[in-house]
C-alpha cells in the first residue's frame, strides 16, 4: 500500500465534507475524485482549497475505478446509491469506507460483505459511536468486568433540528437512519443478542404522518443475558444536539454527558449559567470521525483489523428490522421470530 491511501469520495453533503477535511488533514491520505451530481460544487470545493483532485459525476465513474492511484471508495452518497457503488468498487479492487448503513437491506448487505471477503478487500461501516473517546471508554470499563453485570444501557440522542423534508422521504425513517447509531453501540456494550424488542413512537410534526415517519422514538430491547437496554432517539431538541449515555452495573454507574461547545461558564448574584451544548453532530464527534478514518487507513496499512464487522453490521440490521416490525404492529417482537 502507498504511504498516502488515495480516495474516491462519492458525495458532498455534511458527511462527504466531513471526511473529506479529515482526509486532507491526514498526512496518511489524499483526495483524488470528487464525485458529485452537482459538479460545479465538487469543482468550488477543489479551487477554493487549491486541492489536486478530479471531479466527475455519478454516471462517468469509467476514470475513477480504472485510475491506480485510487485505493479505496469513501462513499458518503444517499443510502440507496450504496450498494451499486459498493459493489463496483469492490470488483475494481478498491477497499470500502461506508457510512451507514451498507446498504438499505439486511440480504444486499450481507452480499456486499461476501463480496469484500471474496476479493480480500476491507468493507468498513462507519458507525462513529465505536470511535467516540468517552463512549468507548465506557465500553472498555464493561469489558474489563470491574462493575460486574451490566443491568441497565440508557442512551439519548436528539437531533437539535428537524432535517428537510425532502430528506427525510428518501431516508428509511427514524430508526434506519438516526436510531441506527444506538442499536449497534447498545449490541456493543451489552455484549448480548436481543431476546424482545419493542418500539413506541410519534409523530409531532403533522407532515411527518403522510411519509410515514415519526420524530420521537422510545425503544426497549431485553436482551439473552439479562440486560435492558432503552433508547430515547428524537429529530428535535431546541437546546442544542443531546447525546448522553449512562451504565447501570452491579457494582456503579457509568455515564457519559453532553460536550459543551466551551468551557466557559458564569456566575453572577442570581443565576450560574454554563455553555451551551453542541449544535450538529459533525461537530460534537468530530474526534470519532477522525478516529474512524485512521482506523479504516491502520486497516489498509496492515496495522489493524476491522473493528466493525460483517456480523456487528448484519446484527445492526437485523435488529432494525425487528424495531419496524415493532412500529407496524404496536407490540413487542421476539428477536428469533424476526431471524
Amino acid at each position: 500500500m502507498a504511504s498516502r491511501v488515495g480516495f474516491a469520495l462519492f458525495g458532498l453533503g455534511n458527511m462527504g465534507l466531513l471526511h473529506a477535511k479529515n482526509a486532507i488533514l491526514s498526512p496518511r491520505a489524499s483526495l483524488k475524485w470528487i464525485i458529485r451530481n452537482n459538479i460545479e460544487d465538487a469543482q468550488t470545493f477543489v479551487k477554493d482549497l487549491n486541492l489536486q483532485a478530479r471531479c466527475t459525476t455519478p454516471n462517468r465513474l469509467d476514470e475513477v475505478y480504472s485510475d491506480p492511484e485510487v485505493h479505496a471508495s469513501l462513499i458518503c452518497s444517499p443510502s440507496t446509491t450504496h450498494d451499486q457503488i459498493i459493489q463496483d468498487s469492490l470488483h475494481a479492487g478498491k477497499a470500502v469506507f461506508c457510512e451507514k448503513p451498507i446498504t438499505v437491506q439486511e440480504d444486499s448487505t450481507r452480499k456486499c460483505y461476501e463480496l469484500a471477503e471474496s476479493r480480500n478487500l476491507p468493507l468498513f461501516c462507519a458507525f462513529h459511536r465505536q470511535f467516540d473517546p468517552s463512549f468507548m471508554s465506557v465500553h472498555k470499563r464493561i469489558k474489563s468486568g470491574e462493575l460486574g453485570q451490566v443491568r441497565l444501557i440508557k442512551m439519548t440522542s436528539r437531533d437539535m433540528a428537524l432535517p428537510p423534508i425532502s430528506y427525510l422521504r428518501t431516508s428509511g425513517g427514524i430508526i434506519a437512519d438516526s436510531t441506527i447509531h444506538d442499536l449497534n453501540f447498545v449490541l456493543l456494550l451489552s455484549g448480548s443478542r436481543p431476546k424482545t424488542v419493542y418500539v413506541q413512537g410519534m409523530h409531532f410534526q403533522p407532515e411527518l404522518a403522510s411519509i410515514p415517519d415519526m420524530d420521537q422514538v422510545l425503544v426497549t430491547i431485553k436482551h439473552e443475558n439479562g440486560t435492558l437496554s432503552l433508547i430515547d432517539n428524537g429529530r428535535l431538541a431546541a437546546y442544542g444536539y443531546d447525546q448522553r449515555l449512562e451504565v447501570l452495573c452491579e457494582e456503579g454507574l457509568l455515564t457519559v454527558g453532553n460536550r459543551p461547545k466551551d468551557q466557559v461558564s458564569e456566575a453572577g448574584h442570581h443565576v450560574t449559567t454554563e455553555s451551551r451544548i453542541h449544535d450538529h453532530f459533525t461537530t460534537r464527534y468530530d474526534q470519532a470521525y477522525s478516529n474512524e478514518l485512521e482506523h479504516f487507513l491502520d486497516v489498509l496499512q496492515g496495522k489493524s483489523k476491522l473493528l466493525v464487522t460483517k456480523d456487528d453490521t448484519v446484527e445492526t440490521m437485523r435488529l432494525i428490522r425487528a424495531c419496524n416490525l415493532s412500529i407496524e404492529t404496536g407490540n413487542p417482537v421476539e428477536y428469533d421470530q424476526v431471524i
